[in-house]
């Protein structure tokens, strides 16, 4: 009967021979029958000694009720090759069945590299990862993962809700926007998690920290913890030069507005000293608020001051004369006073035609002929 079975099989009554089949006598390394079960199973196993007296120990324990003793080991004639035995009692009996797993080991050692090089792969990763099972429980987080919750990394631990592990980590302080509003931050926190909606957390420690989630085939969640406190700082960075050239832009036009006052000295006459240094840029913003002057008040002369300007240079000069003629396209005169004589010796020199510019000594003389005339 023995010989019949598909597998290697032996049989030991108690108190009788063992019985083996013809499969199992081929595997078996010693040619003397076995004094018993344990024996058989030594001759085809590679068990050293003391493995031998606790697989005796075990047996010896077995029940008729109990599930098989299961038990894997090479052979010990091939080392290469490794079988699983199944040792169980019957009724007056030990019985004994092998099977190969040489198979099944060696895919079960090359899952285990496999998973260990996966493991490690992330490990290796620059971002948080977490793992949640169906049941929304933590079943795997990386390194990164607990270096970003350092506050709360010995809470990271399999088997732990995630809804635990966010509620505990704020009531540390791990959370910079839970502070002092821990069950509203929480039960928003797990909203948007149940939505896996993509959350910009900013940490105690100041750091940003961008989560994406999603869903698993098995209804568990992935999650990504990414460090943007580069970016954000970036951001407030550019923010607040935004804000400082808006500052400064403000500054600039009212120093320009206050370098170069346009006042309204009576009906249809305008004033405008220029006071210190004048470039092409100021002499530019000059003209362009004296003309939109001009239009609005309707003015018919402008008096132009330079008795505060220490240097009339080329491009002054010639800013000038186009101020004159656009203010003459307008409508309008314009009367320049303040000449200095060092200052008519450089207009002369550089050969700048004033004749269609009226002049006046000082301003009070260009003030009362415009007044007379306007």
């Amino acid at each position: 009967m023995l010989d019949l079975l598909p597998l290697p099989a032996a049989y030991a009554p108690d108190g009788g021979p063992v019985q083996c089949n013809d499969l199992w006598l081929a595997l078996s390394h010693e040619a003397d029958p076995p004094t018993d079960l344990l024996a058989a199973c030594a001759n085809v196993l590679a068990w050293e000694e003391h493995e031998v007296s606790a697989v005796r120990a075990w047996v010896a324990m077995l029940a008729p009720d109990d599930p098989p003793l299961q038990l894997a080991a090479p052979l010990r004639c091939d080392r290469s090759r490794h079988m699983q035995v199944a040792i169980r009692r019957c009724e007056g009996a030990l019985m004994a069945q092998m099977v190969e797993v040489t198979a099944l080991l060696a895919a079960q050692r090359a899952a285990e590299q496999r998973l260990e090089a996966m493991l490690s792969a992330l490990d290796s990763l620059e971002e948080g990862f977490l793992l949640l099972d169906a049941d929304d429980r933590i079943v795997f987080c990386n390194r990164r993962y607990r270096e970003l919750y350092a506050i709360s990394a010995d809470l990271i631990t399999p088997g732990r809700p995630f809804a635990e592990f966010i509620r505990i980590g704020a009531e540390r302080g791990q959370y910079a926007e839970a502070i002092g509003r821990v069950d509203e931050w929480v039960a928003e926190r797990l909203r948007l998690h149940a939505e896996l909606a993509p959350i910009e957390q900013r940490l105690a420690d100041g750091r940003w920290i961008r989560i994406v989630e999603r869903r698993t085939a098995d209804g568990g969640a992935v999650g990504l913890r990414i460090d943007i406190s580069d970016i954000k700082q970036a951001e407030e960075l550019r923010r607040q030069i935004a804000i400082r050239e808006e500052v400064i832009a403000a500054q600039a036009a009212l120093l320009a507005e206050l370098s170069t006052p346009l006042l309204e000295v009576g009906p249809r006459v305008l004033l405008a000293p220029m006071v210190g240094a004048f470039d092409s840029a100021r002499a530019a913003m000059l003209i362009e608020s004296l003309l939109q002057a001009v239009q609005q008040r309707q003015a018919r002369f402008v008096v132009l001051d330079v008795t505060g300007v220490p240097v009339i240079d080329t491009q002054v000069a010639h800013a000038i004369l186009q101020c004159a003629t656009s203010v003459r396209l307008l409508g309008a005169q314009l009367v320049m006073t303040g000449i200095r004589p060092d200052v008519a010796q450089t207009l002369v020199a550089l050969g700048v035609d004033l004749s269609a510019i009226i002049t006046r000594a000082d301003l009070r003389d260009g003030v009362q002929y415009a007044l007379r005339r306007g």
